[in-house]
């Protein structure tokens, strides 16, 4: 059998989990080029990673600076891609950012905006770039959050917990998400996003936004009749400075990129049963599958699947 040379992007992969995963694909991928981008100054990353994995990997590995809020960067980069490798293998869109909740009129708008460019519309400018060129067997992960599970939504009515996910499980292709999405922006401009029924976090409405988008795609994939083309949403359980994980059992980066790795690289059909449009935790249980969740990885409920550990 000839040998299958691949390639692979990451967004938000010059620090943290972006980067390990990036890594771990360079490591242990030798016949795949891996892209990885960032909105910042990629200078010397190529260096570093050549002297951490040997001087063979520096040229597997290409960092470019892209910001996913700029389509244009992206379309080149898409092009760019297309027009050396026929398409794409991989995608891991890591690329996002978080501010810590300020109800302010002021800030609480430019918030909302700044994290659903990002995490949101910048996540549906690099699959939608690309749809039409995933190969055939190619794996998307959607890096999602435990503050994207309606359990992680603080102060707010369990009535009111249960109308926001039903808002957005009741989503059934892109054109209603986007909408919900551009109501809560508006809400949030206009200072009605409490009396609307929205948490005061706007990365956890972008996260839920992503849980329930990867949920859409994996349709969309599947009615296009596109050969095992697999998208899901993973939460690696990796330390996050700004963000409360108190009661979550915390993995470091190194590890939780191992777990990113599998869900990206698993080949087609692996054993027998692979998870697909789901939202997926690093204790490789599926959280959400619309029928059954758990809410972190020390207390587990209902569960409809396991897959195997890395």
């Amino acid at each position: 059998m000839p040998k299958r040379f691949r390639v692979a992007l990451i967004t938000g992969a010059t620090r943290g989990i972006g980067y390990n995963v990036g890594k771990e694909m360079v490591k242990r991928m030798p016949l795949t080029t891996t892209y990885m981008t960032s909105r910042h100054n990629v200078d010397g990353f190529q260096s570093i990673l050549g002297m951490q994995l040997g001087a063979a990997a520096r040229e597997r590995a290409k960092f470019v600076r892209m910001d996913v809020r700029d389509l244009e960067a992206v379309n080149e980069l898409k092009e760019k891609i297309v027009k050396k490798f026929g398409g794409l293998d991989i995608l891991v869109n890591n690329a996002g950012i978080y501010h810590a909740p300020n109800k302010s009129l002021s800030v609480f708008p430019k918030q909302v905006q700044e994290i659903l460019g990002i995490n949101y519309w910048g996540t549906k400018n690099v699959i939608g770039s690309f749809f039409p060129h995933f190969k055939p067997h190619s794996r998307i992960v959607n890096i999602t959050s435990n503050l994207g599970h309606i359990m992680s939504v603080k102060n707010m009515e369990d009535e009111l917990k249960e109308a926001l996910r039903l808002r957005f499980n009741s989503c059934n292709n892109e054109f209603e998400l986007d909408g919900l999405l551009l109501k809560f922006q508006r809400d949030a401009i206009q200072g009605t996003w409490r009396k609307e029924g929205w948490p005061s976090c706007g990365y956890t409405v972008s996260k839920m936004a992503i849980n329930a988008y990867t949920r859409i795609l994996q349709r969309q994939f599947d009615e296009d009749d596109r050969e095992d083309v697999v998208v899901n949403a993973v939460y690696p359980c990796t330390k996050h400075s700004k963000i409360d994980q108190s009661d979550m059992k915390i993995l470091d980066d190194e590890e939780g990129a191992r777990f990113v790795f599998y869900m990206a690289a698993v080949k087609p059909n692996s054993h027998g049963v692979f998870p697909r449009g789901a939202v997926i935790w690093n204790n490789s249980r599926v959280v959400d599958n619309r029928e059954g969740y758990t809410y972190n990885n020390k207390h587990q409920v209902k569960l409809p699947l396991e897959i195997p550990q890395v």
